[in-house]
């Protein structure tokens, strides 16, 4: 009998975003530090009497309706305790009605009412009475990138699902009133069939997410080494990249390529303090010695000049270190994607830091740096089986 294939973090997300979308609930898992935690999660716009009957009886703990801080702001909806200080501040609001509505709105009707103001964007400050029976919680601009929790979870989830950025969620207590353990919250997942998405699947995708690049533009750039073709490309930051081709990398069976983080001390000042100006121009004279190839460079991910300043201060390292990050070179290898190129012979020095690429192909990695005795010779170190490559200073 063929197994049963198994589903990816990816697929996981899309199909709780999917859900949301026709209005049914997701079951949202988050470790804490008593154990796993699991919320009942719907789209705010999307909530009805029935749907907030079911969450209640399903989940057994308190209902929430969790926005951007911004917006609760935004609508007059103040901490619970103004004089509390740190993150608890602008989680935790005041309790909410609609204006005019009774008192006794703990009725399903009325509290379904009030969550689907609170995602209407024409709602205003007069629309909501305090207090009430709705309870907003007040999460980080920055979603599960920022605060890798359930409210920020429901709140990036309805965003993705192409809805208002307001979730719904109830945290599910097991029959002792007690927190869910995960064998439990597994077993009501799979007993009335709601999509199952962990945060830990959200927050790798949201990060791959901002890594897709998209292409902007081309010129012709005339460099002391030969003429390369600058593509321009953006990231799900907008950053703007910058790949310089030289010849049909796509033609060539494996192009030499070289990854560059961007180091404003280095590759325009040309600090001593690192090595980053000499590289880049090795790596350009290389790959238009050998006729094709890519030289990426990959923007900062802040080009504030404080920032740069304190990135040159610190152990002597240049600001490029502070772009080595995972993401940042997922975004290098998607531009080498979009330029068609999937074999390469990597420009690399050794005790560089280890990545995986998902699609290009290593066949090569070659010292960047030549040997004082052999300063031409040009070594092919053929990658062992699962060998990885470096991110480069």
């Amino acid at each position: 009998m063929t197994a049963a294939p198994r589903t990816t973090g990816r697929t996981r997300v899309a199909e709780a975003t999917a859900a949301l979308r026709a209005g049914r609930m997701i079951l949202v898992l988050g470790e804490t530090s008593d154990g796993c935690r699991g919320d009942l999660v719907m789209a705010a716009q999307r909530v009805t009497a029935e749907a907030v009957n079911a969450m209640a009886s399903l989940g057994c703990g308190l209902i929430h309706v969790s926005m951007r801080a911004a917006a609760l702001d935004a609508l007059g909806i103040p901490p619970a305790d103004p004089a509390a200080t740190g993150p608890d501040r602008d989680l935790f609001r005041v309790s909410v009605r609609l204006a005019g509505a009774e008192a006794d709105g703990v009725r399903a009707s009325r509290r379904a009412q009030t969550v689907r103001a609170l995602a209407d964007p024409a709602s205003t400050p007069s629309t909501f009475a305090r207090p009430g029976h709705v309870f907003p919680l007040g999460c980080a601009a920055g979603g599960v990138l920022s605060v890798p929790a359930c409210p920020e979870a429901a709140v990036d989830l309805a965003e993705l699902a192409g809805m208002a950025p307001v979730g719904v969620l109830c945290e599910v207590c097991g029959a002792d009133g007690e927190q869910a353990g995960r064998s439990q919250l597994l077993a009501l997942g799979r007993d009335h069939g709601l999509p199952v998405v962990s945060i830990d699947d959200l927050v790798a995708y949201r990060k791959r997410e901002l890594c897709r690049v998209r292409r902007r533009g081309v010129a012709r750039i005339p460099l002391p080494m030969g003429e390369f073709r600058a593509v321009g490309f953006t990231d799900g930051l907008d950053r703007a990249h910058v790949a310089f081709v030289h010849g049909d990398p796509a033609a060539d069976v494996a192009p030499l390529v070289r990854l560059h983080f961007e180091c404003l001390a280095g590759d325009v000042f040309g600090s001593r303090r690192c090595r980053c100006r000499g590289a880049l121009d090795r790596a350009l004279d290389r790959i238009a010695r050998d006729g094709s190839g890519v030289l990426v460079y990959i923007r900062a991910r802040t080009t504030a000049v404080r920032d740069t300043l304190r990135a040159c201060r610190a152990d002597g390292e240049s600001g490029s270190a502070e772009a080595q990050r995972h993401s940042d070179l997922q975004s290098a290898f998607d531009i080498l994607d979009a330029l068609a190129v999937r074999e390469i012979r990597l420009l690399c020095d050794a005790g560089e830091a280890a990545v995986e690429p998902e699609r290009a192909r290593i066949v090569a990695r070659i010292p960047l740096t030549h040997s004082a005795r052999h300063p031409d010779a040009e070594t092919l170190v053929t990658p062992r089986a699962g060998d990885r490559i470096g991110s480069l200073p």
